[in-house]
């Protein structure tokens, strides 16, 4: 994956997806819906069902290669995967040691100097496990409820929606995608940021001699 994740088109990838991802975002945070119109909170439902899916194949966009032969093993043509939640599950157990991290715009400098990045608190934010839950919930609001079955999930994921945006935009808009290569015994690390240069999504490299861990683990 080293050679996939520092290459500069599959950044750049990486940027592009995430410019429509942006849009969509935007869209979400001028939700406003005080009377409830069902029809509102499906089509919110879907812009956060295609951020999901815009965000899995912004990750499998780094690892491409590695993804388009670990699905033909499985005797499937990549080109035809689109569930959002599985692709990001499928990504996860591919690459174990690819971790995406929400983080602070602002970095922490240390007294010697050195600057850290800062993790987001997962309670403010989206894991890419949770990301995927939340996939599979919009996909429920989408669906027609069966006619004999009692179902509130509309009005509960309306109810919702407020936190569930500020989460999406604290994941998104500052990102960290840190990769351990354990063979070579060196690290990568990319961090993404939504309103880059010119407030369009932008990337930074960074490779290191040796393997990061985290402080709390």
């Amino acid at each position: 994956m080293k050679r996939e994740i520092r290459d500069r088109k599959n950044l750049e990838k990486y940027t592009q997806q995430m410019g429509e991802l942006k849009e969509r975002l935007e869209f979400l945070k001028s939700y406003k819906n005080t009377k409830k119109d069902r029809f509102l909170v499906e089509n919110s439902a879907l812009h956060v069902r295609k951020i999901v899916e815009l965000f899995a194949f912004s990750l499998m966009s780094l690892q491409k290669d590695l993804y388009k032969v670990y699905r033909q093993n499985a005797g499937i043509d990549f080109l035809k995967d689109w569930n959002g939640r599985d692709i990001l599950t499928k990504l996860i157990s591919l690459n174990p040691d690819c971790y995406f991290k929400p983080i602070r715009r602002e970095l922490m400098v240390k007294p010697n100097g050195v600057k850290e990045i800062t993790f987001i608190d997962e309670k403010e934010c989206y894991t890419v496990k949770r990301l995927g839950r939340l996939y599979e919930r919009c996909g429920g609001v989408l669906h027609v409820t069966n006619p004999w079955k009692s179902c509130n999930k509309t009005e509960s994921f309306h109810g919702e929606l407020p936190s569930i945006i500020r989460k999406l935009v604290a994941t998104f808009e500052n990102q960290s995608i840190l990769v351990n290569h354990w063979q070579s015994q060196d690290s990568t690390v990319v961090l993404v940021h939504l309103a880059g240069e010119a407030g369009k999504p932008s990337y930074s490299l960074a490779e290191g001699g040796g393997n990061f861990r985290f402080d709390a683990e």
